[in-house]
C-alpha cells in the first residue's frame, strides 16, 4: 500500500511538473507573439485633423443625434440633447448637429402642414 502511494505522489508531481512547463511555454509564446503584433504596420489612418473634412452622414454620433432628436421631435419634447452619450467633444458636436437638424426638419414639416 505504502509503494502505492509513493507511486501516486511520484506522478502527481510528474504532472504538476509538466503543467508548469506547458504554461510556461504557452505564456512566452503569447508574450513573443503580442510583440510581434507590435511591429507589423498597417497604412496610417488620416486623422479628422488631416482630412479637413468629415461627412457627418459617415459618423455614428451623427446619425445617433438624428435619430434621437427626430424622436424627441416627434413627441413634441424641447430638452437639451443628451450629448454625454458620447465620450470625446468631436463626437458630442456631431450628436449635436444631428440632433438640430433632426428637430430643424421636423419643425419645417409641421408648419408646412
Amino acid at each position: 500500500m505504502e509503494n502505492t502511494l509513493t507511486k501516486a505522489r511520484g506522478a502527481y508531481w510528474i504532472v504538476i511538473a509538466a503543467a508548469s512547463l506547458a504554461f510556461t511555454t504557452h505564456a512566452v509564446q503569447g508574450a513573443s507573439s503580442m510583440k510581434e503584433g507590435q511591429k507589423t504596420s498597417v497604412e496610417p489612418r488620416v486623422s479628422k485633423a488631416q482630412s479637413g473634412f468629415i461627412d457627418p452622414l459617415l459618423t455614428a454620433a451623427y446619425r445617433d443625434g438624428l435619430y434621437v432628436g427626430k424622436l424627441a421631435a416627434q413627441r413634441g419634447e424641447q430638452r437639451a440633447a443628451p450629448i454625454g452619450r458620447w465620450a470625446t467633444q468631436t463626437d458630442r458636436d456631431l450628436f449635436l448637429a444631428g440632433y438640430e437638424q433632426a428637430n430643424l426638419e421636423i419643425a419645417k414639416a409641421g408648419s408646412e402642414n
